[in-house]
């Protein structure tokens, strides 16, 4: 009596998860994958819907080159069957395998539309124009576009969605700050796609230069004690200037635009106030007057040279892979043409000094992307979802294979993990430099330095205004948003 008594309430208990799980009407199939390690409340690797099996998932795809064909320039993501890219074997195959893995494991067909020939955000825009034709799902436009896609009216918030969490390490946290405004939540960059990656720009090294030293230089990466004084001692080091010109000169540092440099001590041109929600004019740093210091004693420095074309007639990065160069600050994509280097690592540029806390690498605005869930979309339950099925499959299938291709391009397995845990890691995006709606304070860093003075507060005196009133567009494009 007891064992039937005992059945029948486990009967009795299941009964409510059999209601919630099954109905004539309820398609969803819930599975678990081998992987299931994430550190968000929710990921789509642990629980698989079939909810959407048959569909076609559209994304509007764009980047900096004029073609998808344009190598290093253009998302790897849009590699058709039977198509080879600039990106390699490695990556071409992974690509390829993250879609036919969507289709098996979700019954999803992922098209990658190029959507550059108007720019994405009118794309978008006279897409809902026409009736929402044509209907994309996602959209992954340049970072320069975000302003302008929102003012369009034409992106929907990702934020409290049920099926993302920023909090996975497949996003990128940053971004999720640097976009997020009004309570809004409307781009995050992440594992979507190498690009944003491939354009942070880093520090190369030519090891041969400092050998002994290469050990300690890696130590002081690792520990956060890679400063700016640091970076002074190795260039000036190696500093060589023979009176005879190349070859026999060396410099410790080459940089192309040192008010670039602004971006490696994490000044922003705008940011969201924390309190309040609304954008804000940021590039009044607290340490502004230190860092303008700064980045005037690394461009005048007579170990540090901004152009060796204009010198000695040979390119900058013809000079590196030569030897004549320790450290040479580029795009991390270039480790593809300047692997030519026998002994040639990476790390990112050095703290202003350790009270900084971290390193800064700033994602592209001009060519790095993002993604956002379109207006367009018949079914936002299933955009959001696939959001955080891009970003997931990115990591595993496509970040997989760029570490193991970009690992032919240094001299030792510490480089890979430079680049895994503090590059990529390290990768900031600044809303304030979209280009659409103009540089917001760029004017202001590049003034701040001119003579190799510390123009700071006069160029910041004569700009402010106009930055001000762009600061308030975005609040009212930002705060007028409705579903």
């Amino acid at each position: 009596m007891k064992k039937i008594f005992a059945l029948i309430l486990i009967l009795a208990m299941l009964i409510p998860f059999v209601v919630a799980c099954g109905g004539e009407n309820e398609t969803t199939t819930t599975t678990t994958t081998e992987n299931t390690a994430t550190d968000g409340k929710f990921s789509s690797k642990d629980t698989v819907k079939k909810d959407w099996e048959g569909e076609t998932l559209l994304v509007a795809a764009t980047a900096w080159g004029g073609s998808p064909a344009y190598p290093w320039s253009t998302m790897e993501i849009v590699i058709k069957e039977g198509e080879t890219s600039g990106y390699g074997e490695k990556i071409d195959k992974a690509v390829l395998e993250r879609t036919a893995y969507i289709k098996a494991t979700y019954g999803v067909d992922v098209i990658w539309e190029w959507a550059s020939r108007y720019n994405t955000h009118n794309v978008l825009k006279y897409a809902m124009l026409a009736g929402n034709d044509p209907s994309y799902d996602l959209a992954m436009p340049r970072a320069m576009r975000a302003q302008a896609i929102v003012a369009n009216g034409s992106v929907y918030d990702m934020a409290n969605r049920e099926y993302i969490d920023f909090n996975n390490s497949y996003y990128n946290q940053d971004s999720v700050d640097a976009y997020t405004a009004k309570g809004h939540t409307f781009f995050v960059a992440g594992d979507f796609s190498t690009l944003d990656k491939d354009r942070g720009y880093v520090l190369f090294v030519n090891k041969d230069l400092i050998k002994e030293e290469v050990e300690n230089l890696y130590s002081m990466v690792k520990d956060k004690k890679w400063t700016l004084d640091k970076l002074f001692t190795y260039a000036s080091s190696v500093y060589v200037d023979s009176g005879e010109g190349y070859p026999e000169n060396t410099t410790g540092l080459l940089i192309n635009t040192p008010s670039s440099l602004f971006e490696n001590f994490g000044v922003k041109q705008a940011e969201t106030d924390k309190t309040t929600g609304e954008w804000k004019l940021t590039v009044n740093h607290p340490q502004i007057n230190d860092i303008v210091s700064a980045v005037i004693s690394v461009s005048t420095a007579e170990w540090s040279t901004s152009s060796w074309a204009g010198c000695w007639g040979v390119s900058s990065m013809q000079a590196f892979i030569n030897g004549n160069v320790l450290f040479y600050r580029e795009a991390l994509v270039d480790a593809r043409n300047l692997y030519k280097v026998g002994n040639m690592g990476v790390v990112p540029f050095p703290m202003l000094n350790e009270a900084q806390g971290r390193y800064y690498i700033l994602g592209s605005s001009q060519q790095a992307v993002l993604m956002c869930v379109p207006k367009t979309t018949s079914d936002r339950n299933m955009s959001d979802y696939f959001v955080d099925v891009l970003a997931w499959t990115g990591s595993e299938y496509v970040m997989k294979a760029y570490y193991e291709s970009m690992s032919e391009f240094f001299s030792s397995d510490t480089d890979i993990e430079i680049v895994k845990e503090h590059i990529v890691p390290s990768i900031i995006f600044d809303a304030g430099a979209s280009v659409e709606w103009q540089s917001l304070a760029g004017s202001i860093l590049n003034e701040s330095i001119n003579n190799d003075e510390n123009n700071f507060a006069f160029a910041y005196e004569s700009a402010e205004a106009d930055a001000l009133e762009t600061i308030k567009l975005w609040n009212e494009a930002w705060g007028s948003y409705t579903e």
